[in-house]
């Protein structure tokens, strides 16, 4: 028996496509950073590269908090182009970088596209998703993000001890001159989105060449009611609303400080640069795993429980790495380590997807990143100080799994049953609110 294809599979592709870039331009900073530390010319500490990666983050916020003003109103397509197109350019800058404020300000510009383009292409993932398979179909747009990092880590063995770190920059930014044209010519608008914007033919046309429900005309109430950032906060979405952005803060904090420290610290714990990039190697594919695998236990039990256990997957894998143990089961928990990480990151942009309307999905998406990226600059940062004031690498791992813990103890906080579609069903009947109604379970 032939394997159905899904109409909205090219929407995935690309996606996908998308995410790749930006995955391998946020996660290769790890694979340069034992590389800035010896480079003399720039004479920098460890201290000074924690900031340099920070920048990132302090990028990736600003980006989300754009996507939450612009996605729903300029539309996904154009605000996917213009995240591509502004990450893409700055790994070229930072390629080139003559100084390290040249190179913060490219890293700033990469975290700005990167943050732009997460909640948007989540949205837009969502929106083309089948109801029954929302979390497989983010997933495998979003694995795209493990798959760039293991591009990089794959790289890095052979680009940056042979030709330097600049490389791994360069090597970012050429593969979107192909891309770039093919989104310019596949890539649909949303239909809830022109929908929404009164466009029912365009939308109409566009739903059914993707398999997509339609959407239903929009009330004269909708347009004050479910957009902005007021709808946040509406009856019932207050309490929610706050857990997502602290359990996003938590994820990324830990997924950027380990992405950004892993290979520093197992060369200082006395394995060589080699087999430390590897170890980042290593926590891609268990992200890659981790987004998949998650994604099917979350559509067959729920996205709250595989998204908690996640998070304690990941703490426990770090704390379980300072007992020292073979160099096999080292490598074993750095996978469950990127299950813990970046997996529950892909799952939590589906868990906080699935309770918005699509009229003000990529707010809520993108002000959950937006506010998480507080901990994408912390954490680098927070690794640099524990390395700087000579914390064992026990001490620093351990430092690390301590937030996945509380990241776990959010999740359980999150409602069971979600008010936010049933208020937003009495209101505005949809297919929108059709498609969510399995989103927690």
């Amino acid at each position: 028996m032939r394997a159905r294809i899904s109409p909205a599979a090219p929407v995935v592709g690309l996606c996908l496509m998308a995410l790749v870039l930006e995955g391998y331009d946020l996660l290769m900073y790890g694979t340069v950073v034992p590389s800035l530390l010896t480079y003399a010319p720039w004479d920098l500490d460890a201290t000074d590269v924690g900031m340099l990666g920070s920048l990132t983050g302090i990028g990736m916020l600003v980006g989300a908090l754009l996507a939450a003003a612009a996605a729903d109103r300029w539309g996904r397509r154009r605000t996917l182009l213009a995240a591509v197109i502004t990450f893409s350019t700055a790994m070229g800058a930072c390629a080139i970088a003559p100084t390290p404020e040249v190179f913060g300000a490219g890293r700033f510009a990469v975290g700005l596209g990167a943050g732009v383009l997460m909640p948007t292409a989540a949205a837009t993932l969502i929106e083309f998703a089948e109801p029954r398979a929302r979390a497989r179909s983010v997933a495998m747009g979003f694995v795209g993000t493990c798959i760039g990092g293991i591009l990089a880590g794959v790289l890095s063995l052979w680009l940056v001890p042979t030709h330097g770190f600049r490389s791994m920059f360069l090597a970012g930014m050429v593969p979107a001159l192909i891309f770039l044209p093919l989104m310019l010519a596949f890539l649909p608008e949303s239909p809830a989105y022109l929908a929404f914007r009164g466009e029912h033919a365009a939308a109409a046309a566009i739903a059914d060449r993707y398999g997509v429900e339609r959407t239903a005309a929009p009330t004269s109430t909708t347009p004050s009611r479910d957009r902005g950032l007021h709808a946040l906060f509406g009856i019932h979405r207050t309490l929610t609303t706050l857990l997502f952005w602290c359990m996003t803060l938590l994820c990324l904090l830990v997924l950027f400080g380990v992405a950004t420290w892993l290979p520093a610290l197992m060369k200082s714990a006395g394995y060589p640069l080699g087999a430390s990039l590897s170890f980042l190697l290593t926590l891609n594919i268990g992200g890659a795993l981790g987004a998949l695998g998650g994604a099917v236990l979350a559509d067959r039990y729920g996205i709250k429980p595989v998204t908690a256990a996640f998070f304690l997957c990941g703490a426990i894998a770090l704390l379980l790495v300072t007992t020292t143990p073979p160099l096999v089961v080292v490598y074993l928990l750095v996978l469950l380590a990127g299950v813990g990480t970046t997996g529950t990151q892909i799952l939590l942009n589906t868990f906080i997807g699935s309770h918005y309307p699509a009229s003000n999905r990529a707010t809520g998406l993108g002000m959950a990143l937006g506010v998480g990226r507080i901990g994408a600059i912390v954490g680098p940062t927070y690794g640099g100080v524990l390395v700087a004031i000579g914390t064992g690498t026990n001490w620093q791992l351990a430092a690390f799994a301590a937030p996945a813990v509380v990241g776990a103890i959010l999740t359980v906080l999150v409602p069971q049953r979600t008010p936010i579609h049933r208020f937003a069903q009495t209101r505005r009947p949809s297919a929108a609110a059709d498609i969510d109604r399995n989103a927690v379970s």
